[in-house]
């Protein structure tokens, strides 16, 4: 045989090194004392929903959390996906629940049934195989009907131990046991083919794996009661990708201080609150409102409304974070957005307006005929989108600093030559946030920054500088730190009025 190449030329192939991930700064956090299946296990602090009907199948369609994640999901551009978060708010019993299988809402009506006379499916129970077949539908008149033909056969053919129903809420069929408890016996599989003779039935019911959720039966438990900052901090330990927090159930104003601390002290983090109280828009001491705008944490969003939605505010945080900081010309102000589950409120009055102003809280109403937001800020005054443009822009240095550092497959030298590397990786977010219009040219009002001085125009909207390895000391050359790094940013900001002076003669 002949001899390999590999003996003159020896290529290998090196493995790259896998980087760290931006945060999405899209995602908001509901956080509810309502219950649904999953949080009836302890372990469970959130589920992921990607739309209101998601929350309506878990909570019901009665639930304050639904109607919550319905104003969330009416802001345009709309949010992927959000979380629901548990908060249990009192002491709590959970019954034993039943194992079940939940489909997806269903699009099929009743008709399609009804020319299906030798209709079959299969799924297994415990260890078992459950084979339901020669089932007719040419009677039904509703979906109620077909899960009654369907629910015959199944508790035959268990002996009572599932049956399936026809929820009318969810607009769903669910296949669950009789009895409840964490018996093994009773967990189900999804539906399938087992390719009988007849017509099979499991993807109209959405059964199938890909259109349904298996719960296993749980066994009674209980909750105990808990803080608002336990149930942030237990949302946390658990999924750290959130950034948006908001409170579907009521809060009192000793809860809404606690749950604005705990976010202040948190890692890039933000609150929306509803404020339905004129009394609270009063610039008084007994006034929790004033109380936190007073902090000037610039971390709390209000949005007053008393139009009876409690729900305001969260459609207000879903503007502000749908914001995509990776596009050309994304970054946007919150002032002058339509919101779409709220009514105007146009009997607020200029009085009314300059109070909710001198406190940073936002308000909709119409100007001439336009309805509108106003003023796109957080409690204490600052405008919102420069809190979200610059923890965006802080998520974003980081994770690219690190990945720099760690991504390499050498060493990134503690050298001038190697500074330089790092500081042209954070050059690439400072042009997309440019690029994005966070940034912009500008004079630089601010203290000097190494070479950028009082005074001088800043073309790029960003500088990033640090000193020369020269100047290192040795504790922090041996503990290989890099120079620091220190950034100056010209925010674009976001025109909000303007005079116009209009002379002329006769």
């Amino acid at each position: 045989m002949s001899l390999s190449i590999n003996q003159i030329v020896n290529v290998s192939l090196e493995q790259s090194s896998q980087g760290a991930t931006k945060r999405d700064l899209s995602v908001i956090a509901l956080f509810t004392d309502e219950m649904c299946d999953d949080f009836k296990n302890i372990h469970c602090r959130h589920v992921m929903v990607s739309s209101a009907d998601d929350v309506a199948n878990r909570f019901g369609s009665h639930s304050r959390v639904y109607q919550a994640a319905k104003s969330l999901f009416s802001a345009r551009p709309r949010l992927k996906t959000a979380l629901i978060a548990k908060y249990v708010k009192s002491d709590l019993a959970i019954a034993a629940t039943e194992a079940k299988l939940a489909g997806s809402t269903v699009s099929i009506d009743y008709v399609k049934y009804k020319t299906i006379n030798n209709g079959y499916f299969s799924f297994t129970l415990g260890e078992k195989v459950i084979d339901i077949s020669g089932l007719s539908f040419s009677t039904v008149s509703s979906l109620a009907m077909v899960a009654n033909v369907i629910n015959n056969a199944v508790s035959e053919a268990t002996n009572n131990q599932i049956k399936i129903i026809f929820d009318e809420k969810g607009h769903r069929f669910i296949l669950q046991a009789t009895q409840p408890g964490s018996d093994i016996a009773l967990n189900m599989g999804y539906v399938y083919d087992a390719k009988h003779d007849g017509t099979y039935i499991g993807e109209y019911l959405n059964l199938v794996d890909g259109k349904a959720t298996l719960y296993k039966g749980i066994d009674a438990t209980s909750h105990n009661a808990e803080s608002i900052s336990d149930a942030m901090t237990a949302l946390q330990n658990k999924y750290q990708n959130w950034y948006g927090a908001y409170f579907a159930n009521v809060i009192t104003d000793s809860e809404l201080l606690e749950a604005h601390d705990w976010v202040v002290s948190a890692d890039l983090k933000i609150l929306g609150f509803t404020e339905t109280r004129e009394a609270n828009l009063e610039y008084t001491d007994n006034n929790i409102l004033k109380k936190i705008a007073q902090k000037n944490s610039g971390r709390l969003m209000v949005q007053y409304n008393n139009t009876g939605n409690e729900f305001a505010g969260v459609e207000l945080m879903a503007i502000a974070l749908s914001t995509v900081w990776t596009g050309l010309n994304t970054a946007k102000t919150v002032k002058f957005k339509q919101l779409n589950s709220v009514s105007s409120d146009d009997k607020i009055t200029l009085n009314e307006a300059t109070k909710c102003r001198r406190l940073g809280i936002n308000f909709y109403t119409d100007y001439s005929g336009v309805n509108m937001l106003a003023e796109g800020v957080m409690l204490g005054g600052t405008f919102i989108d420069i809190i979200t443009g610059l923890d965006a822009f802080t998520n974003a240095a980081q994770i690219q600093a690190f990945n720099t550092l760690q991504g390499r497959s050498s060493k990134l030298p503690q050298t001038d030559e190697g500074q330089a590397v790092l500081l042209a990786s954070l050059a690439v977010i400072g042009e997309q946030f440019k690029n994005n219009g966070f940034l912009g040219r500008g004079k630089w009002s601010g203290e000097n920054v190494g070479d950028l001085v009082y005074g001088e125009i800043l073309e790029s909207g960003y500088y990033f500088y640090s000193d020369s390895f020269d100047t290192q000391d040795i504790s922090d050359r041996n503990a290989r730190k890099m120079m620091p790094i220190n950034v100056a940013l010209k925010l674009a900001g976001a025109g909000h009025s303007v005079d116009i002076i209009i002379k002329y003669n006769i």
